[in-house]
């Protein structure tokens, strides 16, 4: 969907006075969009957050995540105990209300009492300034970890750089375990991920990256926040049989970043032959790149 597409949607879910307002945004200019029972409903721009006055009960809150599930939020039960959905667009719904426990696991999800939608970009050319250090003279994908605070663009960079290495013909094969990269939908991408890409949805990176692995003869396997030991061995795996791995990590610097448990491994074994830093304060800016062996050797710039 383009952008007017977008906020019609969000427009048609919304009352009108809400409705109204997102469809007067600019392109490009809508983060997210918050929802909450007895709260006014908020839009968060890129020039800040605007209240609206529309103030939903519990009611209104769950007629309106209903609504951007186009009617189908009782079949989506399983996302639901993740604790978000995927809409329409590539778009992500978080949930909140009444958890319906068992064990230590979520069974379900009632009384929905707020939502907050992150607002899917398709940034065309985010990753044009790390494309250049992500192949070798031979053509090959090398690995790469792309880390920064939540926010600053990690994910738009990662898809971007997979759409990319996609077109030019190598086979891209993602393991989606949050629906962000891809964002797929009914068993589409709607997100731009290039041609030659495969893409496993709702799996876990540990499990993910070793079926992707085994069963599609990747040239290089895409996921996003590696987190525990179990997501660093797959990852170690993949690199020591041959095959790159491109990902994302949340963290502030380097130092930071290697000084916990599982990445220093990585970093020990050389699993990853680039590292992306991005800027703390400006999204999408590429704060520097680094070698196998934390070496600098590109700063600054916009990707």
């Amino acid at each position: 969907m383009n952008w007017q597409e977008t906020m019609g949607f969000f427009a048609n879910c919304m009352p009108k006075s809400v409705g109204k307002t997102l469809l007067h945004m600019s392109e490009g200019t809508v983060r997210e969009i918050r929802v909450r029972s007895g709260g006014n409903v908020r839009i968060l721009t890129d020039r800040g957050e605007i209240a609206t006055a529309y103030s939903p009960n519990s009611q209104q809150v769950a007629q309106m995540a209903e609504a951007l599930c186009e009617n189908a939020l009782y079949a989506r039960a399983e996302e639901q105990r993740q604790g978000y959905v995927t809409l329409r667009g590539g778009h992500r719904m978080g949930l909140c209300g009444r958890v319906i426990a068992q064990g230590q696991s979520v069974r379900a999800l009632r009384e929905i009492s707020s939502f907050c939608v992150r607002i899917a970009g398709q940034w065309y050319g985010a990753a044009d300034q790390i494309i250049p250090h992500l192949v070798d003279e031979r053509g090959r994908v090398k690995s790469t970890l792309i880390m920064g605070l939540p926010g600053m663009g990690k994910t738009t960079m990662l898809r971007d750089a997979c759409r990319s290495l996609s077109e030019s013909g190598l086979r891209m094969c993602v393991v989606d375990e949050r629906s962000e990269i891809a964002a797929m939908c009914a068993g589409m991408p709607q997100l731009d991920i290039g041609p030659n890409t495969d893409v496993l949805d709702g799996c876990g990176k540990e499990t993910g990256l070793r079926w992707m692995l085994r069963a599609m003869s990747p040239d290089a396997l895409v996921t996003d926040e590696l987190g525990g030991v179990g997501d660093a061995q797959a990852v170690l795996e993949a690199t020591r049989s041959g095959i790159s791995v491109l990902a994302t990590l949340h963290g502030r610097d380097l130092e930071q970043a290697v000084s916990r448990g599982a990445l220093y491994h990585l970093v020990q074994n050389r699993s990853f032959a680039c590292y992306v830093v991005l800027d703390e304060a400006e999204v999408g800016k590429v704060a520097g790149i680094y070698d196998e062996q934390l070496r600098l050797i590109s700063v600054g710039g916009n990707a």
